[in-house]
């Protein structure tokens, strides 16, 4: 079986400003707690740039996760959640250490996005640091529909559902919702429609462009034993009093984020805290 690398978003992820080279704390959570915003790349209608590559995906159906929910185990199967579309593009950054060291250590604002959050971090020690993640890897979907379905088959999170083209050409189909929000249009119960290899119980469609999984790598940092901070990958922290401290960052390459079993509960005043010190650090 493939090696899983991508995490999943059960409501897909607004493709605005969720550029590759992103920098965040909450991969879950991507828009939240202040992210940076990478812009080497903003328009995937153009070609790629040499340092990251594109492939269509035709007639594309996902797995998002199991459907946990009370009586999702039946005798159709497992229940599943998968998002399918009819225009789908994968994009991913060739080389994630060579990025990361010639395009965002080489970026006055991304070095002033890591020295803040950092510095804000030192701040509010002891309290575990928060982590730092880079994107470098997307699966976008455009017009997608999201699907419940039970199935006897072997689903994986992160990676295609195990359908043919004729399928997946269901799944889509099996919308009914044609509206501008996202809109659950259909809902099986005992009328639950039957697909080639599954039965959809749920379905919906999600307008527009959005991620429905990303790749995250970890950027490592470290104190820089006697370092002054003039190496590209060393970063200057402001201190109480004046004091500072110098550390060097480093992306972990293929030290890949995964989805979390179950949602994590938001430390709300601390980050808003970290926030706080964020600001008065720019």
């Amino acid at each position: 079986m493939p090696k899983v690398t991508h995490v999943t978003y059960n409501e897909g992820i607004d493709a605005k400003n969720f550029h590759l080279g992103n920098l965040v704390h909450d991969y879950a959570h991507p828009k939240s707690f202040d992210p940076y915003v990478e812009k080497a790349y903003t328009d995937i209608a153009e070609a790629a740039p040499e340092w990251a590559e594109s492939t269509v995906l035709e007639n594309f159906a996902l797995t998002l996760g199991e459907d946990d929910e009370e009586g999702s185990d039946d005798e159709d199967g497992q229940r599943y959640r998968v998002a399918a579309a009819a225009k789908s593009i994968k994009i991913d950054i060739k080389d994630s250490k060579k990025f990361f060291n010639d395009i965002t250590l080489k970026s006055d604002k991304a070095k002033k996005w890591l020295a803040s959050h950092l510095t804000a971090a030192e701040s509010l020690s002891p309290h575990p640091k928060p982590e730092i993640w880079m994107l470098t890897g997307l699966i976008l979907m455009t017009h997608a529909t999201w699907t419940s379905l039970s199935s006897k088959q072997s689903f994986t999170p992160g990676l295609p559902a195990p359908f043919d083209p004729t399928g997946v050409t269901a799944i889509r189909r099996s919308s009914v919702s044609e509206h501008v929000r996202p809109t659950f249009g259909y809902e099986g119960g005992e009328e639950a429609k039957h697909i080639p290899g599954a039965v959809i119980h749920e379905t919906g469609k999600y307008p527009g462009t959005r991620g429905w999984a990303a790749q995250w790598e970890k950027v490592d940092v470290k104190v820089s034993s006697g370092g002054k901070g003039g190496a590209s990958n060393q970063i200057v922290l402001q201190g109480p009093n004046g004091a500072k401290k110098v550390v060097q960052v480093e992306l972990q390459a293929k030290s890949y984020a995964q989805n979390k079993d179950e949602e994590e509960a938001d430390d709300d005043e601390y980050w808003e805290e970290f926030l706080d010190a964020v600001e008065e650090d720019v």
